[in-house]
């Protein structure tokens, strides 16, 4: 939002008369009466876009906050685990959601996935006049499915382009060699399948068709075959995630040699989890500090930062009865007494043990989305649409665009009674201008006439 500002404009009395200056000086008065409302409704304004741009920072503060405690909450339920591949040339294993800890075995690969591609039978020696179709009709096979061809132009251009424009899974393009030019026809996706390119095909329509193939049958595409604890799968795609729960496996070379592929606990990323959530915390108590106290902030008293302060101090008073790890003190964080700042202590943390992690996990459920649910306490002040920051931010918004318009009418009102008074103004200084020079004359009649009775001026 704009700052509030009033706009007068400013009036100035081109004066004739020796009270020309008071006249101004009348009209500098009235306005500077008229515009202590004005400035009144000014300073509100201010005030209110200055609350708007504190609650901005802290709702950008609080939401890193809010985002940090969902990673936690996620990777607490499944325990950070990371998956790991024992030899990342032949394939490499993502976790994408497991739950539970274990160990696959990937007894060889056997076959990478790849696409069908297929070429022309026949080169032809001119791409854009040479006939490719003894018809113009043609019919493109792609699995199961069929896709008719009429050529507009009887060329390999003009099959290239009917191809790629038919909708079917698969790419033409012409190769230029020595030999002259042929058709490359390649599926988007990997996998065996069919790939044919019928010339005059025989149809209901057209029984005595000759259905000529005018490609190569030598790459119909290859299935991915692998061997899973023993169990032998077969699938069209390298990326292998309906396998294993919660992995994804990228399957790179075939490969004889077992592969073991690992789901453990990954306390690195538990680490890195908590140290976002330390920053993040830190940015939200900076935030709600400069405006309470004695700061006298934007936001000095105002019930979010009240309730938003109160969601921390619960946070880091939270605590569960069971396990080893009891508060955020047993992971590493403490909060310091005089600003409320936390630390991460990495060392400590680096130094629990399994079982410690495992409690860490369970207490960090808790605290999350469990019997502490601070992250939907968080949501409620975070919330794009019902949260009660953006709440508060509609109702400055409403409340900046009426003084707005009231400070646009009054200015308009102010401007207006300058402008009459600077007219009533300037007819008085030009009357006692009148008037001024009327006595100037009969002054100077006077002067004459004593001098023609007396022989001089009686002043003198």
């Amino acid at each position: 939002m704009s700052t509030g500002a009033s706009s007068i404009t400013p009036v100035t009395l081109t004066g004739v008369s020796q009270y020309s200056a008071d006249y101004q000086a009348v009209l500098n008065q009235a306005g500077t009466v008229a515009e202590i409302p004005l400035n009144a409704l000014t300073t509100e304004d201010t005030s209110v876009l200055a609350a708007n741009t504190a609650l901005g920072t802290i709702e950008t503060a609080a939401t890193g906050l809010f985002t940090s405690l969902q990673t936690l909450s996620t990777d607490a339920s499944s325990q950070v685990l990371g998956a790991t591949s024992s030899d990342p040339t032949t394939l490499t294993a993502t976790a994408t959601g497991a739950t539970t800890a274990n160990t696959y075995t990937i007894n060889s690969v056997s076959h990478i996935a790849s696409a069908a591609s297929e070429d022309s039978v026949k080169s032809y020696a001119d791409s854009a006049t040479t006939p490719v179709s003894t018809t113009g009709t043609l019919q493109l096979t792609v699995g199961s499915q069929n896709y008719a061809l009429t050529l507009g132009t009887n060329s390999l251009t003009g099959l290239v382009k009917a191809i790629n424009t038919s909708g079917a899974p698969v790419t033409a393009a012409i190769l230029t060699t020595s030999n002259g030019n042929y058709l490359s026809v390649t599926a988007t996706a990997t996998g065996a399948t069919t790939l044919k390119l019928l010339d005059d095909p025989t149809t209901s329509s057209n029984p005595s068709g000759t259905n000529t193939e005018l490609l190569t049958q030598a790459n119909q595409g290859v299935n991915a075959e692998f061997s899973l604890n023993g169990i032998d799968v077969k699938q069209s795609s390298n990326t292998v995630n309906s396998v294993i729960p919660g992995v994804t496996l990228q399957l790179l070379q075939p490969s004889t040699s077992a592969v073991t592929v690992s789901l453990q606990s990954d306390p690195s990323q538990l680490s890195s989890d908590l140290q976002t959530f330390v920053t993040s915390y830190n940015a939200v108590e900076q935030a709600l500090a400069a405006n309470e106290g004695t700061n006298n902030g934007g936001l000095n008293g105002d019930p979010v930062v009240q309730q938003l302060q109160q969601t921390l101090r619960q946070i880091t008073g939270f605590f569960t009865t069971t396990g080893t790890v009891t508060n955020l003190g047993d992971l590493g964080i403490t909060f310091a007494d005089s600003t409320g700042a936390a630390t991460f202590d990495s060392t400590a943390f680096n130094a629990l043990s399994a079982q410690n992690i495992t409690d860490g996990f369970s207490f960090l459920t808790s605290l999350t989305t469990g019997t502490g649910n601070f992250v939907a306490q968080l949501q409620s002040f975070t919330d794009p649409i019902s949260g009660m920051i953006t709440t508060e931010e509609q109702g400055d918004t409403a409340t900046d665009t009426d003084l707005k318009s009231q400070i646009s009418t009054m200015t308009g009102q102010i401007n207006t009674m300058l402008s009459n008074l600077q007219l009533r103004l300037a007819a008085a200084d030009a009357t006692e201008a009148e008037l001024q020079s009327q006595q100037s004359t009969v002054n100077s009649s006077l002067v004459g006439l004593n001098y023609v009775l007396y022989g001089q001026n009686p002043e003198n």
